[in-house]
């Protein structure tokens, strides 16, 4: 029975190593998503300025500390728990 614990943290590495990793793709396909949004609101005409600030907007929608924060009902301040990356 003493042994659960311990097989349970001999896999908490792995875990931490997958969840960053797919953190990381979740951030860089928002980004590349803005970048597409962008260049097809000036495609299609708008104002370069507008079109980067709401590209901008557009990507910030995606922070995973929000995503998280509103999916635990947004009481707690999940956010404070991890301050780099701000």
């Amino acid at each position: 029975m003493s042994d659960i614990p311990v097989a349970a943290l001999a896999r908490v590495p792995g875990l931490i190593i997958r969840l960053a990793f797919s953190a990381l793709k979740f951030k860089r396909r928002a980004k590349k998503a803005a970048r597409k949004l962008k260049k097809g609101m000036i495609k299609g005409g708008m104002d370069r300025k507008l079109a980067e600030q709401l590209a901008s907007q557009f990507e910030e929608s995606f922070s995973i500390r929000r995503l998280m924060s509103q999916a635990t009902g947004g009481d707690a301040d999940f956010s404070s728990l991890f301050p780099f990356g701000r």
